[in-house]
């Protein structure tokens, strides 16, 4: 009796560790499905926060005549242009790397030649007001003109031709324009096709 007991005993610890190896394996395989469909969520995300700063900034642009000098003096001001400060969601911090007007990288999307820009309607802004010199000396001073992630790492899409989700900007006046960039992107457009004559 004692000794079919422990046969017993044997065969549920070998099948215990068969199920083990089979649920490792398994995990093994959709772990990187999970990983991927995480990352493609944070992508998503990036975008959804990046256009709420944009909309935010053209919003105080139109209320106030001018940019904001930082990210909370839009949560700050009253009435408020932006509900709450988001975090980056690349990197999980508030941490965004500012675009600064009247930067290269503050220009905001505009791929056909002598078309408005889009998001019509903003005011040329008037000077902002230069900050004191009390705080962070390094840190960029200046009107804000849009927002981008400071994460260097290849996304699983493209964004408005740009593949890396530090180039993805989020420019004031821009936030919700739909177009696909082309080749080349916005500031690198490929040289125009000259027809030969014949």
């Amino acid at each position: 009796m004692r000794r079919q007991a422990s046969a017993r005993a044997g065969y549920t610890l070998v099948a215990l560790v068969i199920g083990i190896a089979v649920l490792t394996i398994l995990l093994a395989a959709v772990g990187p499905v999970i990983a991927t469909v995480m990352k493609r969520d944070r992508e998503e995300e990036l975008v959804f926060r990046g256009r709420q700063y944009a909309r935010a900034i053209a919003l105080f642009q139109r209320r106030y005549g001018r940019y904001p000098n930082t990210l909370k003096e839009m949560y700050e001001s009253r009435p408020r242009t932006i509900r709450k400060l988001w975090k980056d969601p690349m990197c999980r911090c508030s941490d965004w790397h500012l675009l600064i007007a009247g930067t290269p990288d503050a220009v905001p999307f505009n791929p056909i030649p002598g078309q408005p820009q889009p998001g019509t309607g903003l005011p040329p802004p008037r000077p902002t007001p230069t900050p004191t010199a009390f705080g962070n000396p390094e840190a960029p001073v200046g009107p804000i003109a849009g927002v981008r992630s400071n994460v260097h790492e290849q996304a699983l899409r493209e964004w408005r031709g740009h593949k890396y989700y530090d180039e993805w900007g989020f420019i004031a006046g821009d936030a919700d324009d739909q177009r696909q960039a082309p080749p080349g992107g916005y500031r690198n457009p490929p040289p125009p096709v000259r027809q030969q004559p014949g």
